[in-house]
C-alpha cells in the first residue's frame, strides 16, 4: 500500500470521546517476533536440525517454531540490548503515533520483566520523548487490567489484554495469530489505516 501524498490543505479531525491512546509494544509498535526470530537464526544456525526461521512463520506466544533452542532460551532474548538494536518500527508506526500525539496523549504500555522494561523505557524515551512509559511486570500482572484506560482507546495485538481492559474503545492489531484468533471487535492491520480511523482526515482542494 502506497501512502497518500502529503498535501498543505490537509485537514484532520480528532475524536472528541477520547483523551488518550494507551498502545502495547511488542507486536504492535515494534516489530518484535521478527528481532527475536533474527536473534534466534544468529545463534542457532550452524546446530544440527536447524531451519531458517522468517518472522512470519511465527504463530505461537511462546515461539515454538524455534525448536533449536532450549527452553527458556528465547525469553532471555527480551532482556537483551541487542533485542532493542535490532528492533523496527512496524510499517508506518513512527509517522502515525508522532502525528497522533498531535491531538492526543501518548502512553505506551507493555509487559515483561524488570530488564526488559527498563530498556523499553529508554527505547520509547529516545524515540517518542513526548509519550508516557508504563511498564507493566510479568511477575505481578498477566493483563493490563488494572491500568485505568476509561478515558481512551487501547491498541494491542493481544486478545487478553483486550478483553480485560476498561477503555472507551479496543482494538487489535495487524493480523490474525493464535494469540487473538478468538478476537471478535474492531481489527486494524497497519498504523495507516489507525492513523486515518483516529484522525478522520480528509482533503480540501
Amino acid at each position: 500500500m502506497l501512502l497518500k501524498r502529503i498535501n498543505l490543505n490537509e485537514v484532520s479531525e480528532m475524536r472528541t470521546d477520547i483523551k488518550t491512546l494507551y498502545i502495547d509494544f511488542d507486536g504492535t509498535l515494534v516489530n518484535t517476533i521478527e528481532s527475536i526470530v533474527d536473534l534466534y537464526n544468529e545463534d542457532f544456525k550452524y546446530y544440527k536440525n536447524f531451519n531458517y526461521i522468517r518472522w512470519w512463520d511465527i504463530d505461537t506466544w511462546g515461539f515454538e517454531e524455534c525448536n533449536c533452542a532450549p527452553p527458556g532460551y528465547i525469553d532471555l532474548y527480551f532482556n537483551q540490548p541487542r533485542f532493542f538494536e535490532k528492533l523496527k518500527f512496524m510499517q508506518w508506526a513512527q509517522w502515525a503515533v508522532k502525528k497522533l500525539s498531535q491531538y492526543y496523549t501518548i502512553k505506551i504500555v507493555s509487559h515483561g520483566y524488570s530488564p526488559n522494561l527498563k530498556q523499553k523505557e529508554s527505547y520509547i524515551k529516545e524515540w517518542f520523548p513526548f509519550a508516557e512509559f508504563i511498564g507493566v511486570n510479568l511477575k505481578e500482572y498477566s493483563d493490563k487490567a488494572h491500568i485505568d484506560m476509561n478515558d481512551g482507546l487501547f491498541i494491542d495485538d493481544s486478545s487478553k489484554n483486550l478483553i480485560t481492559s476498561n477503555a472507551k474503545e479496543n482494538i487489535c492489531f495487524g493480523e490474525i495469530y493464535s494469540w487473538n484468533k478468538e478476537w471478535t471487535g474492531k481489527r486494524m492491520n497497519n498504523w495507516y489505516e489507525i492513523q486515518q480511523y483516529l484522525l478522520e482526515e480528509r482533503m480540501e482542494f
